[in-house]
């Protein structure tokens, strides 16, 4: 932002003038236990040590005297870090013009006064809830009187309004530097007279005058809102400083920032590092506000009619739902505003136009110049003779005279303006086209072939020599911007060749895409195995399939493919081998009984008939096979040898007189088998022994013949 110089007389002491610095980040800390001799009233109380105290709805200021914490509307003062808290408080009572106060006469009206005589005067003051000063003359006064300098901090994440009919907040210190902290605290000030102050920061000659809001907000109207004075007529603090960060805003609108017993001084541009909003600056228009680095807004803020806030280059505003515009917001070239919050928004303009269209004597000429912003005016110099440029921003007329011309462009609104240089070519009086002249009015090309026409314009001295080309039907042929024309497939298209200088003029070539070569394929029988295919051509150009030689009739890809017949099998023959173990089945095709499939089983044994003494055993042997097609096949074998007799003790029957027997063999394998051989009986007389002691008939003989 540019270095401003603001002067604006007011009714203070002498002609006001403006001078504020806006220096770097300044991290605040709480102050240090109290500087001896310091004097603290509150409410007209005075309070030395730490205690609480609490306030009523008339602002009265009463010692509390219960047990523990008040549990409302209550002041607390700790002396070991000379902080003062206030906790909804409401004080309405200063200290009264009657006390006598010792070289404290100064503070006397203020509802929270602060003085040290000698040395420094030092004061923290933490916020908790809503506060309110009201009805005094001074509200919050911290005053280093004799030397030194004086500081209030104020903290904290509730509010304080405090309105007195001098100053709200007075800062002041005679021989050193004079500050106001503000931190993340919501505070604003107001002096009620004609020639009360919102807020007063006073220093003396070769001192320092500053303000710092780091996060949260400083309100402050007033004659003007904020003062940063002197302490002495004609003397000149050494800086005089306004310190924003952490998106603080510091509003001024109810009657800006102004210096007080200062001559001669400029404002000063912000540093880079700087963060927040600040309204007031300009005492010509304390209305207006500005953006400073790269702000999110933690709190709501209006812009009422009337009001502005610019967002310069390199500044960026993020309204984060908390930003109502009923004003004007302009937004710098390089500035940036996230959101939409209504009312007017001026963007600086930035033409976007990249040229300007050439134009010809004597034809009528229009050109539209593009810019982003809004509310923009348009000026222009170097324009060509007969050309104007219009408030819409377009450039229109007939062009007088040939020549070449350097146009200057300006775009410009409330949020800047911007420039840009462009060649503007004014061509002499055209000589239209009348004719045009192919060198073929007829082609015949194969696919993928091509073929250049050439035109032939008349006049000869037609300003405009250029033509378009165009075909009929692109899939049938192409053609580029010389010419060239390019078969696509069979077919036929127009090929147009047409003047380019408007005139219509247009001359037509047919054209005749034929196929190329046809490869004949005979018809083939398909077989069990193999596919077959019908009679059918292939155009070696463009890959096509068709039933006939000509190309007329195309077919699908794949319909001429006769599908394989298949396998039509007979049933399946089965082969044993001699002893059974094993079996195969074969089955062969009815159409080629060339084609043949076998499958081999698996081949089991059971015996199902036992051998006799005379007759073989039986086996039946199963055949299993792993082919679907197959079925199981048994046989037969009787391959299980017969056991023969076996004849146990022969069975002899002889008759009643000796002279017979039959003898008996039975098969100890079958009883039914039995056998009796011939049996030849003879006889013999054996003599006794008289000698035995008993007598026995020995029997006859038998012999088996």
């Amino acid at each position: 932002m540019k270095k401003r110089i603001w002067n604006k007389v007011v009714s203070i002491f002498t002609a006001i003038l403006l001078v504020v610095g806006i220096v770097p980040n300044t991290t605040v800390t709480a102050l240090a236990a109290a500087p001896d001799g310091q004097v603290l009233y509150v409410g007209g109380v005075q309070i030395s040590s730490t205690g609480y105290w609490t306030t009523d709805s008339e602002g009265n200021v009463t010692a509390y005297s219960g047990a523990g914490t008040p549990s409302d509307n209550y002041i607390h003062y700790d002396a070991d870090t000379n902080t003062l808290t206030l906790h909804n408080t409401t004080i309405k009572k200063g200290l009264d013009y009657n006390e006598s106060i010792q070289g404290g006469t100064f503070i006397l009206g203020s509802a929270i006064g602060v003085f040290n005589q000698n040395g420094d005067a030092e004061l923290t003051i933490t916020l908790e809830g809503d506060n309110t000063i009201a009805e005094v003359g001074k509200g919050i006064y911290v005053l280093a009187i004799s030397t030194g300098g004086a500081t209030l901090t104020i903290t904290g994440d509730g509010s304080l309004d405090a309105s007195a009919s001098q100053t709200g907040i007075w800062v002041q210190s005679n021989n050193g530097n004079g500050a106001l902290f503000i931190q993340n605290a919501k505070v604003e000030a107001m002096g009620t007279n004609t020639a009360g102050y919102g807020v007063n920061v006073q220093s003396s000659q070769s001192s320092t005058a500053s303000l710092s809001v780091d996060g949260g907000s400083l309100t402050a109207s007033g004659a003007p809102g904020i003062l940063y004075d002197s302490s002495g007529s004609g003397t000149i603090p050494n800086t005089t400083t306004l310190t924003i960060s952490n998106s603080a805003i510091v509003d001024a609108r109810g009657g800006g920032i102004g210096a007080g017993y200062i001559w001669n001084l400029s404002g000063v541009s912000p540093t880079d590092d700087s963060v927040g909003i600040v309204f007031g600056l300009d005492l010509s228009d304390s209305k207006a506000g500005a953006v400073y680095g790269d702000v999110t807004l933690q709190e709501d803020l209006e812009i009422g009619e009337g009001e502005s806030l610019t967002i310069p280059n390199g500044s960026a505003l993020n309204g984060n739902g908390k930003l109502t515009n009923n004003g004007t917001i302009i937004v710098e070239k390089g500035g940036n505003l996230t959101g939409n919050p209504g009312g007017i928004i001026v963007t600086a303009p930035a033409i976007t136009t990249d040229s300007l269209p050439n134009g010809t004597v004597g034809e009528s000429y229009t050109a539209t110049l593009e810019a982003t912003g809004n509310n923009i005016t348009w000026s222009a110099s170097g324009l060509p003779d007969g050309l104007t440029l219009n408030s819409d921003g377009t450039i229109t007329g007939t062009p007088t005279a040939e020549g070449t011309s350097t146009v200057t462009v300006k775009a410009e609104n409330s949020a800047g303006s911007t420039s840009k240089d462009y060649t503007l070519n004014i061509k002499p009086a055209t000589v239209p086209v009348t004719g045009l002249e192919l060198n073929k009015n007829s082609l015949t090309l194969q696919e993928k072939d091509s073929d250049t026409l050439t035109v032939t314009v008349k006049p000869a001295d037609a300003t405009n020599q250029d033509v378009t080309w165009q075909s009929s039907n692109t899939s049938i042929a192409t053609v580029s911007a010389d010419g060239t024309v390019t078969a696509i497939s069979a077919g036929t298209a127009t090929i147009t060749a047409t003047a380019a200088d408007g005139s219509g003029v247009s001359a037509s070539c047919t054209l005749t895409v034929t196929h190329g070569k046809m490869v004949h394929i005979p018809k083939k029988d398909a077989t069990c195995t193999e596919y077959g295919n019908e009679e059918y051509w292939i155009c070696e150009n463009c890959g096509k399939y068709f039933s006939d030689a000509n190309g007329d009739t195309e077919i699908a890809k794949d319909s001429w493919i006769i599908s394989a017949i298949n396998h039509d099998w007979n049933d399946a023959v089965y082969t044993w081998s001699d002893d059974g173990s094993t079996c195969t089945a074969t089955r062969t095709c009815k159409h080629d009984s060339a084609h043949t499939e076998t499958s081999k089983a698996t081949v089991t044994g059971a015996q199902t008939k036992a051998p006799t003494c005379t007759e073989k055993g039986e086996t039946t042997y199963t055949a299993t096979f792993e082919a679907d097609w197959a079925m199981t096949q048994t046989k037969v074998l009787a391959d299980i040898s017969a056991t023969g007799h076996s004849y146990g003790e022969p069975v002899w029957s002889w008759s009643e007189d000796g002279k017979t027997c039959t003898v008996t063999f039975t098969c100890q394998n079958d009883s039914s088998h039995t056998e009796q051989p011939e049996v030849n009986v003879t006889s013999e007389v054996t003599v006794p022994d008289h000698n035995a002691q008993t007598t026995e008939q020995r029997p006859i003989r038998q012999v088996l013949n």
